[in-house]
């Protein structure tokens, strides 16, 4: 269809057995109900990785022994061991890495003019703290 776009979702999780079981797990039911609707969903792990460990010396534990999902890493962490502002890095750059800067220029012309015309309109008033009377 003409306009239709993808969607992507981009993960934030332990790295886990667990975490990695919610991942493909999410992936594949959303994708699922996004495919019987005609849509394209794509899932991307952006955190926690094994690159990131290793990047960030992050702290690691050896996996649940009562766990017996697979798991692909030989040490777990937790999310919230990366700091946030690392996070936020990450966060960013994943969001950029896929942002058409046309689609979000517009975007961001678009959010200016709206502000103007809200500017304009509350300066038609005496008091822009209080309703109009009619």
């Amino acid at each position: 269809m003409e306009g239709e776009r993808r969607t992507r979702v981009l993960h934030l999780g332990d790295y886990d057995a667990s975490g990695e079981h919610m991942f493909s797990s999410l992936a594949e039911d959303v994708i699922a109900f996004a495919e019987a609707a005609g849509v394209e969903v794509e899932f991307e792990r952006v955190a926690v990785t094994s690159g990131q460990i290793a990047t960030y010396n992050l702290p690691t534990a050896p996996p649940k022994a009562t766990d017996r999902r697979s798991f692909s890493g030989t040490a777990t962490t937790q999310a919230e061991a990366l700091p946030p502002d690392i996070l936020a890095t990450i966060v960013r750059q994943a969001i950029e890495t896929h942002r058409d800067p046309e689609v979000h220029r517009r975007a961001l012309a678009r959010e200016e003019a709206e502000r103007r015309a809200i500017r304009e309109r509350l300066s038609r008033h005496p008091d822009p703290g209080r309703p109009p009377v009619e």
